[in-house]
């Protein structure tokens, strides 16, 4: 049920939070292709690279995640930018789910916060 501007401030600090989430998935897309200091994928059989990476087996073969031929992480790989930008929105869509119950408690603690710090937004009641 719809109770008005609280329900309102709450869907759209989410909406807010996925975005962010997104852009965040992009920044550390290219800093897990470009900042990354050794290589991902060993070239080694499946279990030594599951030995060295907890991650390995659910991103190559659930998400399809690629590398490169040194083994780092593809920059250029369409599939392993959309899997950062997909679990950045996931994240706080999930979370607004979860917290859907304490709407009230969650927009008075983000106005709250945000007006601490010099904001006012208009979304605040």
């Amino acid at each position: 049920m719809f109770r008005g501007m609280t329900d309102y401030a709450y869907l759209s600090f989410v909406f807010a939070g996925c975005v962010a989430g997104t852009l965040l998935g992009i920044v550390a897309h290219y800093w897990r292709a470009h900042a990354t200091m050794y290589a991902e994928d060993l070239g080694l059989r499946e279990p030594l690279n599951t030995l060295s990476r907890d991650n390995y087996q659910f991103e190559r073969h659930v998400i399809g995640a690629e590398w490169d031929d040194a083994g780092f992480w593809a920059a250029d790989s369409i599939r392993n930018l959309l899997y950062y930008m997909a679990s950045g929105f996931i994240v706080p869509l999930v979370l607004g789910f979860v917290l859907w119950g304490e709407r009230d408690v969650v927009v008075t603690g983000i106005c709250h916060g945000l007006t601490g710090i010099g904001l006012t937004p208009p979304l605040c009641p």
